[in-house]
């Protein structure tokens, strides 16, 4: 439908629109007769000297110097004029083609001015995004030289690893859970050596070796002749040698409430008693504490005093067991059996059949677990070459976690088993065949032949 044949409502609703537009619209017919132009298309020009004409009328008025129109129709295609009239314009004329022959064109304007600031705005974005480029660069560097000691391949851990930098940046207090053998201390040594407070002291306390009768002498010390058998100079206690520094509270969900009580009084007022002491001593410590046990439960059973966890609790990191990280598990053996080659002066390695066992290990110790069980295999293993029948030998002894290692078999039988076990623990977790392929490091025909000889389809 050509343009002049359409509805008033129709023509209004166009004009309405190009009225929106910041570039100057015209709407032209197959003669060049300018049916439609807004406001700023027209510039200074009066619209009843414009709409209804030609553009060869236009030209020859001296009105246009030239037209990107007349060229359209003659080429019949696209095209681009460069035009100096009230101002530097650049104009794209378009043709809309119809049963082969064009029935109407639309031209668009823009002052080339407007291209300059727009090309200056780009090159601020460029020169933005060039900063922006090289800041995370460098963040990235920093990441690497601070995890360089850190195997981290699951997505889990490297969250945990962007929080613990994020809590370096903060002089707050923080809490860290997760089960034994996680690596709660390997985070808070991450969080102190990337702090403020780096240049202070790190004391790193196990608050559960420590006896009830004893644990407020040591956190906090005690004065000389305080009681039978004590140091006959005093002593400062843990908080006191953190000074300016971090004090790591190990299994903190160990220690009674009747010292929860005093330790919440440290760190409402920054400041410790000496036992047999009659004035405070003001502290200035930084307080991570970790813990295996879920606090936020025990404050519900009234185990574990809400305000002392609300304090502590200040920015929470969870560490996710091992057995929720799959991807770290292979690599962590690679690391653990490096440090202990090292360590031994053995070259010993692990096949594919014995990371697949080990991959399926519940790990209920966690990485703790996992560098024991390297160890022990490095030590006791004669072999070169530890394989499936050596994992199974060492994990299937009153060991529950090791899906079938306790049943007998030859090593094609361990292996398989531990394959299957692997692939089924992987299909849990992805959801189409690209992503399980590259977990398993596998291609599609492989993954395919293994899923029926097990029927896993």
């Amino acid at each position: 439908m050509r343009f002049e044949n359409l509805s008033k409502d129709a023509r209004e609703y166009i004009k309405a629109v190009i009225e929106c537009i910041d570039d100057g619209i015209f709407i032209l017919d197959d003669k060049s007769t300018i049916m439609e132009i807004n406001e700023k298309g027209l510039g200074t020009k009066k619209r009843e000297d414009i709409v209804g004409k030609t553009m060869q009328e236009l030209v020859d008025e001296g009105i246009y110097r030239d037209s990107c129109t007349l060229r359209v129709l003659k080429s019949g295609e696209k095209e681009t004029l460069l035009q100096y009239d009230e101002t530097e314009t650049l104009t794209t004329g378009i043709p809309y083609i119809k049963d082969g022959k064009i029935d109407m064109i639309v031209c668009c304007e823009r002052e080339l001015k407007e291209i300059d600031i727009m090309k200056e705005q780009l090159r601020i974005n460029e020169e933005k995004l060039d900063k922006y480029k090289s800041e995370i660069r460098y963040l990235r560097s920093i990441f690497a030289k601070e995890t360089k000691d850190l195997v981290l391949e699951s997505p889990k851990m490297k969250q945990v690893v962007e929080l613990a930098l994020t809590a370096a940046k903060y002089d707050s207090r923080v809490l860290i859970e997760g089960e034994t053998g996680v690596g709660k201390e390997i985070i808070a040594k991450l969080i102190y050596r990337n702090g403020v407070r780096k240049n202070g002291p790190f004391i790193a306390v196990n608050c559960s070796a420590i006896p009830e009768t004893l644990i407020e002498s040591e956190l906090f010390g005690y004065e000389k002749g305080s009681f039978t058998g004590a140091d006959e100079k005093g002593k400062k206690g843990y908080f006191e040698l953190a000074n300016k520094g971090v004090i790591f509270l190990d299994e903190i969900g160990e220690i009674s409430l009747s010292f929860q009580s005093k330790l919440l009084r440290t760190l409402q007022e920054n400041e410790i008693l000496r036992i047999g002491g009659k004035k405070s001593i003001k502290i200035d410590v930084q307080v991570i504490a970790a813990t295996n046990k879920n606090l936020a439960e025990k404050v519900q059973t009234g185990e574990f005093k809400a305000d002392l966890f609300y304090r502590l609790n200040t920015f929470p990191i969870m560490i996710p067991p091992l057995r929720e990280r799959q991807a770290d598990i292979v690599p962590l053996i690679y690391s653990f059996a490096d440090k202990f080659n090292k360590k031994y002066g053995t070259q010993k390695r692990f096949s594919l059949s014995s990371l697949n066992a080990l991959q399926v290990y519940e790990w209920p110790g966690n990485v703790r677990e996992l560098e024991n069980i390297v160890e022990r295999l490095v030590l006791t293993v004669h072999d070169d070459v530890i394989n499936a029948e050596h994992v199974g030998m060492i994990l299937g002894t009153g060991k529950k976690d090791f899906k079938g290692s306790g049943e007998k078999g030859t090593l094609r039988e361990v292996s398989e088993h531990a394959e299957k076990e692997l692939i089924k623990k992987y299909m849990e977790i992805y959801d189409n065949p690209e992503d399980l392929e590259k977990a398993l490091d596998v291609s599609r025909a492989t993954l395919n032949r293994k899923l029926l000889k097990y029927d896993l389809r």
